[in-house]
């Protein structure tokens, strides 16, 4: 629970990117971008390299919110029916009273950005493995 917090002051106190970045950065990055689209639609983002499976799975995603979601749920600004009137909306399928449970349980100025970078935290230390099999498989 303290890696996410530490990811969120990060992000929170992130700086612009580098103006210039290499060709290797850029197919990281653009790596990674790609691999949280693929976690947010739901999908494993993962390679074969060196005849193992890498990469991030999306219920590994999905652990992450969870542990972000844990550590936001004492803070103030929570309702303490928040986590019943999520369930009990996403049972009844009223999505737009899930959406704003879910919304009040990150506890975030933007909850897009918050799940974007959880996805980012967990991509980014595969990202140069990932670029380099890519690299391999279009040989």
């Amino acid at each position: 629970m303290g890696a996410l917090r530490a990811a969120q002051f990060e992000y929170d106190n992130r700086m612009p990117p580098a103006v210039s970045e290499s060709a290797a950065e850029e197919a990281e990055a653009r790596w990674i971008d790609d691999g949280i689209a693929e976690l947010m639609a739901r999908r494993d983002v993962v390679f074969q390299r060196s005849f193992r499976q890498r990469g991030v799975t999306y219920e590994r995603f999905a652990q992450a919110v969870d542990e972000f979601v844990m550590g936001q749920l004492g803070l103030s600004g929570t309702s303490n029916s928040v986590l019943g009137r999520l369930v009990l909306a996403a049972r009844c399928k009223v999505t737009s009273d899930a959406a704003a449970a879910a919304d009040e349980i990150l506890n975030v100025a933007n909850p897009e950005s918050a799940l974007e970078e959880i996805a980012r935290q967990l991509l980014a230390p595969f990202a140069k493995e990932a670029v380099l099999a890519q690299a391999e498989d279009a040989e």
